[in-house]
């Protein structure tokens, strides 16, 4: 799955942090429950590459991303601010948020997991299923906004559940950002 990111998300169990480093992972944990601040830094540094990333004619339809308890509320939010500061910077940029994935029912959070020494969830575990109706493909870019990526693992089962979709996060473990 093709994933942007802003920043690099490296965990303290392989080395000391940079002070950069750990901003972004304050950051990373702060949209979670999402602050202002957090949501205003994500959405400043993510917008320019998500234009970069697409057409000037291509729409673009931000999904939000479900938590572990299945609400998107705090993923709404970082949308929401993400989708604002689009509109400021390139006005003509058509911007959309849909609510296109939901959980069957609640899991445990992959983050839990792992502090317990277990694996992240995997495809089905995640318990992701479509609750949007038909979608238009025609010059239009979906993305799964989620706070961060460790393995993937997430946003690859949301794009198993609707099909399609690519995603946007603030930090990647996985992958170099762009």
């Amino acid at each position: 799955m093709n994933i942007i990111s802003a920043h690099k998300y490296v965990s303290p169990r392989a080395r000391p942090l940079t002070p950069e480093e750990t901003e972004v992972r304050r950051i990373a944990y702060a949209l979670k429950v999402p602050t202002a601040e957090a949501c205003e830094t994500a959405a400043r540094d993510l917008a320019p590459l998500l234009d970069a990333a697409e057409a000037p004619e291509t729409h673009i339809v931000l999904m939000p991303v479900p938590n572990s308890a299945g609400t998107v509320d705090a993923n709404r939010q970082f949308a929401n601010e993400l989708a604002a500061e689009i509109h400021r910077r390139y006005p003509a940029r058509r911007v959309q948020i849909k609510i296109t994935v939901g959980r069957k029912h609640p899991v445990e959070s992959s983050c839990v997991r792992r502090k317990r020494g277990l694996p992240g969830l995997r495809g089905a575990e995640h318990a992701f299923i479509r609750v949007a109706g038909p979608l238009t493909a025609t010059e239009t870019a979906y993305y799964f906004v989620d706070n961060m990526a460790t393995t993937g693992a997430t946003l690859d089962a949301c794009r198993a559940a609707l099909g399609f979709g690519c995603g946007i996060v603030w930090a990647d473990e996985g992958r170099t950002p762009r």
